[in-house]
């Protein structure tokens, strides 16, 4: 890949970007194509202003040959709502730009022609985002909703799952509608999401880390029930995020363990196979 720095952000380009840049000279169309990864730029910065903005931490854009991906690492302590705001800043960002595109051929600063192509593919772009498949837009928002309601890692494997099943029908609809730039993007979507799930073991961990090591602050209360033999381990699944979890232990051996215990055992202690009874 190439990298830039402009405004201190650092920008990827695939190889296989300038490929496409090269066949859009070849077919007549570089100026159009130019126009669509600059509308997918403007659409990554939205995603990387809110994610400023809630204290993330924002490590690169990446340029694809099929679009490109705002790679951001989220706040220990960002909640469903956070994510959602960061997941459409982007679309809005597309919003805004149709607004821009009326405005300049109201006054006559573009074309009627170059104004239809500029809203057609923000429009496109915003809505091919919001699909409910990670890692696109909505299906970050899907994600995020789903944390709301079940354990992080729950929600988490279920998003990767669904999307590449997701991912695998659009693969099919490509095929059997001979669209190759479909079936580009959906074996794109599958490989990632193949890519997400074999990945998540480490992502999980990094997960439990963070939340160990989170500033102090006012959470939810969550309290959650489990019998006296779940293993640390297992205990750790159970957590969901922007909640503050009280373990209530049942059985003879019963009790009340906060969080903080449970992760410390985990990470500090490497108990992860001693029933969680054992910590009281």
């Amino acid at each position: 890949m190439s990298d830039f720095w402009p405004g201190g952000i650092r920008i990827r380009i695939h190889l296989l970007f300038w490929l496409v840049i090269g066949l859009a000279v070849m077919a007549g169309y570089f100026i159009e194509t130019i126009a669509l990864f600059i509308i997918v730029l403007i659409h990554e910065l939205g995603h990387i202003a809110a994610a400023r903005e809630l204290g993330w931490e924002v490590k690169e854009i990446q340029l694809l040959p099929f679009g490109g991906v705002a790679v951001m690492e989220e706040s220990p302590t960002s909640d469903a709502i956070d994510e959602i705001v960061v997941a459409l800043a982007g679309p809005f960002m597309n919003i805004v730009m149709i607004f821009f595109s009326l405005l300049f051929w109201w006054v006559g600063i573009w074309s009627e022609h170059w104004a239809h192509f500029f809203m057609k593919s923000n429009m496109m772009i915003a809505l091919f985002n919001l699909l409910p498949m990670w890692p696109l837009d909505g299906g970050r928002i899907v994600q995020a909703v789903l944390t709301s309601f079940i354990s992080y890692r729950k929600a988490a494997i279920l998003s990767f799952s669904s999307s590449c099943g997701l991912a695998i029908l659009l693969l099919g609809a490509g095929i059997w509608l001979l669209h190759a730039n479909l079936t580009a993007i959906a074996i794109y979507l599958a490989l990632t999401n193949g890519q997400a799930y074999k990945r998540f073991p480490y992502q999980f961990i990094r997960f439990l880390h963070k939340r160990y090591q989170r500033a102090p602050r006012l959470e939810p209360i969550e309290p959650v029930r489990v019998p006296s033999s779940l293993s640390v381990w297992e205990a750790t699944h159970k957590l969901q995020k922007g909640k503050y979890h009280l373990f209530y232990i049942t059985g003879k051996q019963g009790g009340v363990l906060p969080e903080e215990n449970v992760l410390y055992a985990c990470l500090v202690e490497r108990r992860q196979r001693d029933w969680i009874s054992s910590l009281l």
